[in-house]
């Protein structure tokens, strides 16, 4: 019997599978064992053409296939490649020394060549964390920017990689250039509205979640869709993750390049909580391809409420948990949340500008979409007036500024609260009536605004502009 090592791909997370091969005496036949899905038993035919195709006799005896461990599924095309090798071992064609400390990957077509496999970058790090030397096809060369050292090994075909192998010819050089992330910071002409600019830099800098409140047209979408550019660059293990979940999705092929910045999702309102959070067949949701970047909810109240109460755990817990079958998938979501709103149906309730039209019956409904326990995990709101006339005749001011924020759930100094600052909060929590989650969040947002500010102490003026963003703020709206 040879064992010939591969790895299955769960979630983002790689799992070793061992590839038993073994040829017996018998009538001819192909089994693959140990959970195989339709595409696995399907390499039957692959392998069997794969091998005749290049140069190679299919053994006409038992071929048997276990892929061990065999109590959890396994998918994809990735095993061809191990089985083909474990039959040449079988007839001698290859030493069993090559499958040493090698793990094995890839697609083969009809007639040998090797083709893209997704969830390569979780395997290497599989692969990295035993030690082995990972062999994949040549068509995953885009991805080999991401992976930790050179310890890989490309081959075009399965001729190609034997070649290799038994030492005929000399592995091409690792001539690829790690990836570097890219830093697409751009800044966009807005007027006005400084406080919400204000509010924005203060969420990025401390990574809180926030609502931009107002009437149509004053520009809440524009600011939330520029606010990415406050994030900086990601790091080369941001950008491993981002890339990781992007295969789980089926996102990457052989004609798009990895991911080099941070990811901005902005999904529909129409869109089921299943596409939000994440499907039972185990593909990542919205959330989660927002992972390390901005989830843009806008017109907040317009979606399913059914699908935004999804989002209230993976916002606690940075991470979703979606139930199989077998077993559960556990995908990373810290993301940074913006959601926009009006507020109220017509949008132009407390408006100094345009009169609301809506009757009370559609106000009270439209308010309690604006409630519960889902907006508590808003941790800032802000509100975005009609500009004035002096405003629209004044020179658009480029933002965001220079200066970046880490990122989100960045690790920044943390300044300590005064006794007075403090003394403040609790007397707020009193007239405000804020809750204890609401109690917190102030705390935080009022540290973000210190550490902003490069002040080493929280002080009153902090905890005063922190309460200013608060929902409990804007009562005359929304109470």
């Amino acid at each position: 019997m040879i064992v010939v090592k591969s790895g299955v791909v769960v979630g983002i997370e790689g799992f070793l599978v061992d590839v038993e091969v073994d040829v017996r005496p018998g009538l001819p036949g192909f089994e693959i064992v140990g959970l195989p899905s339709k595409t696995v038993r399907e390499s039957r035919e692959r392998v069997r053409s794969a091998l005749r195709n290049s140069g190679f006799k299919f053994p006409a005896q038992k071929v048997i296939v276990n892929l061990a461990p065999a109590h959890f599924p396994k998918d994809g095309a990735l095993f061809d490649l191990p089985i083909a090798l474990g039959i040449l071992a079988h007839q001698g064609i290859l030493p069993r020394s090559v499958f040493q400390d090698s793990l094995y990957a890839g697609e083969l077509s009809l007639s040998g060549q090797l083709k893209r496999v997704n969830g390569v970058l979780s395997l290497s790090n599989l692969a990295s964390s035993y030690g082995y030397q990972f062999i994949l096809p040549q068509a995953n060369a885009a991805e080999t920017t991401l992976m930790q050292g050179e310890n890989y090994l490309l081959a075009s075909s399965l001729g190609n990689l034997l070649d290799l192998l038994k030492g005929n010819i000399a592995p091409r050089p690792h001539e690829t250039e790690k990836l570097i992330p890219t830093d697409t910071a751009h800044r966009v002409a807005v007027k006005g509205q400084a406080q919400a600019k204000r509010a924005l830099e203060i969420a990025a800098h401390g990574g809180h979640h926030i609502m931009l409140l107002g009437p149509p047209g004053v520009g809440k979408t524009l600011l939330a869709t520029s606010a990415i550019n406050l994030l900086s660059p990601p790091s080369h293990g941001e950008l491993l993750v981002i890339n990781q979940i992007h295969e789980a999705a089926g996102l990457q092929s052989t004609d798009t390049s990895p991911l080099t910045k941070r990811p901005f999702r902005a999904p529909h309102h129409s869109i089921s909580q299943a596409a939000l959070v994440g499907s039972k067949r185990g593909r990542p949701g919205e959330i989660t391809l927002a992972h390390g970047g901005v989830l843009l909810l806008d017109e907040f109240p317009e979606f399913n409420q059914g699908a935004l109460q999804g989002l209230r755990e993976p916002l606690d817990n940075k991470k979703v948990r979606i139930a199989r079958v077998d077993h559960t998938l556990t995908y990373p979501a810290d993301f940074w949340l913006i959601a926009t709103a009006n507020p109220c149906p017509c949008g132009h309730l407390g408006s100094s500008t345009r009169v609301c039209d809506c009757n009370a019956r559609d106000i009270a409904r439209y308010r309690r979409k604006l409630r519960g326990p889902l907006l508590d995990r808003f941790e800032m709101f802000t509100y975005l007036s009609t500009l004035s006339e002096q405003e629209l005749r004044t020179k658009a001011i480029p933002w965001p500024p220079t200066r970046r924020a880490k990122g989100h759930g960045a690790k920044n100094s943390v300044p300590r609260i005064s006794t007075e600052a403090l003394d403040f909060l609790h007397h707020a929590q009193e007239t405000l009536e804020l809750s204890v989650r609401g109690f917190e969040n102030t705390r935080h947002v009022a540290t973000s605004i210190a550490s902003l500010d490069g002040a080493s102490n929280v002080s009153s003026t902090h905890m005063a502009e922190a309460l200013q963003y608060r929902l409990e703020s804007f009562h005359h709206l929304f109470t």
